[in-house]
């Protein structure tokens, strides 16, 4: 099994062996891939953003 980041408190959350599911057994998050990924994207999009704002001041 794969470790992936959880979204929702950012310990390591579990991969399915097939790539279908994400589960954290920590905070009991649950979702599919394309979900979970979607997810992270937009948080790496928001990092992205907030760092040139930062950055503008």
């Amino acid at each position: 099994m794969l470790d992936a980041k959880c979204p929702k408190c950012n310990n390591k959350a579990q991969v399915s062996d097939d790539m279908s599911t994400i589960q954290c057994k920590n905070c009991g998050y649950s979702d599919n891939y394309e979900n979970y990924m979607e997810i992270m994207k937009s948080k790496a999009e928001n990092m992205a953003d907030n760092y040139q704002f930062k950055g503008n001041v």
